[in-house]
């Protein structure tokens, strides 16, 4: 489990919601939010934000990481990447994302 699943999964049990209650809420399969809690999935942007937003919790503080802590919400980059993200249709968002993904595994 990884931290962005573990906080997924602590702040789903907080809500005191179950598997089920919270895939409901989320318009994803009971399967879909398993494999998300255990690391076994990886969430898009959308996703992620579908998530945040059921668990009603910023978006930022799901993928705030003690790996990425000096990214904090204040970051001048993250907050011009976050601006201008919001200017694009979810389709380019994925995109983006899927794109950053490529580019940055490749460096491991």
């Amino acid at each position: 489990m990884n931290e962005i699943s573990k906080k997924i999964h602590e702040l789903r049990k907080s809500l005191k919601l179950t598997q089920s209650q919270f895939a409901e809420l989320v318009h994803l399969s009971e399967d879909s939010i398993g494999k998300i809690e255990r690391g076994v999935g990886i969430p898009t942007v959308e996703t992620l934000d579908k998530i945040a937003n059921a668990l009603k919790v910023p978006i930022e503080d799901l993928m705030r990481t003690s790996r990425n802590k000096k990214l904090q919400r204040d970051s001048k980059e993250v907050n011009d990447l976050t601006a201008y993200l919001q200017t694009r249709t979810p389709a380019d968002v994925r995109l983006i994302h899927e794109l950053a993904v490529k580019i940055l595994e490749r460096k491991k």
